[in-house]
């Protein structure tokens, strides 16, 4: 099995074992204290661009694009792409962001931000890919 997606019924209960939950909730505890580390470092504020979060999810989209063609241990991707880098990266915290700006009325970071965010997001996704394969 090369990956464990597309899920599929069959193949259940074997995603869904011990080991593979032990991989997800290990790399997602690792991811999560890197994102609070970094969040820290880089805290949110209202008056700049959102550095700390924008990182986070531009380093995600290209590890998960890279990682996603190079891995083909089931249980290394569960720890790092679904436990790792799903606890790091944060797509409710980009929204929180972007609201608080919106609410603030900084309408040209509300928009700089999700542009941004959306197009390098996509751009490094497929850039991963392409220096993987």
């Amino acid at each position: 099995m090369n990956t464990p997606y597309p899920l599929k019924i069959h193949n259940f209960v074997q995603l869904m074992s011990t080991d593979y939950i032990f991989y997800v909730a290990f790399g997602g505890a690792i991811g999560s204290i890197l994102r609070a580390l970094i969040s820290f470092l880089l805290p949110f504020q209202l008056s700049s661009f959102s550095w700390g979060t924008f990182l986070v999810n531009m380093i995600g989209c290209f590890l998960i694009g890279w990682l996603w063609v190079k891995l083909e241990n089931p249980a290394l991707k569960a720890f790092l792409v679904t436990g790792l880098l799903g606890g790091l990266t944060t797509f409710s915290g980009l929204g929180l962001e972007l609201f608080r700006y919106f609410n603030e009325k900084s309408y040209f970071l509300f928009a700089t931000y999700a542009l941004v965010s959306v197009f390098i997001g996509i751009f490094l996704v497929w850039f991963g890919q392409k220096l993987a394969a």
